[in-house]
């Protein structure tokens, strides 16, 4: 089986022959990627969600991959899935056409999400050590 990506995947008949196989992507034409973002702990939540959902929703790359409660395409919810050591972090998936590199996909959204944050004041957290001096031990 060829999987995203160019990965190939062998799974011998005698495995698929005894199992149940769902798929996800039937009546589907497009693929998927799943981005985390981390923000900082003082972030208004449910502006990150805007901000990031807008930010997705404006890249030339995605599309609407789900449908709404009224069949009308719509593109995913972003989800607030960690507290973190040093942030929170918000996840969404990201629908897009088989045709664009998945490579192209990650470097525009991850850059309009960072622009976004920027812009809105959003911080978005980094590991950093705070060195003291023992005086001179």
């Amino acid at each position: 089986l060829a999987g995203m990506d160019t990965i190939r995947y062998i799974v011998p008949n005698s495995r698929i022959n005894a199992m149940m196989l769902t798929n996800y992507c039937f009546h589907r034409n497009c693929r998927s990627a799943s981005f985390k973002f981390s923000v900082g702990y003082d972030t208004d939540i449910a502006l990150a969600k805007r901000v990031i959902a807008e930010a997705v929703m404006h890249c030339p790359e995605t599309i609407p991959g789900k449908e709404d409660a009224e069949g009308t395409p719509c593109y995913a919810e972003v989800y607030f899935t960690s507290l973190d050591s040093s942030s929170l972090t918000l996840q969404t998936t990201v629908y897009y056409e088989p045709s664009v590199p998945t490579e192209r996909v990650i470097d525009s959204v991850n850059t309009a999400v960072r622009d976004a944050l920027n812009k809105n004041g959003i911080e978005i957290p980094y590991n950093y050590i705070n060195v003291v001096d023992a005086g001179g031990r």
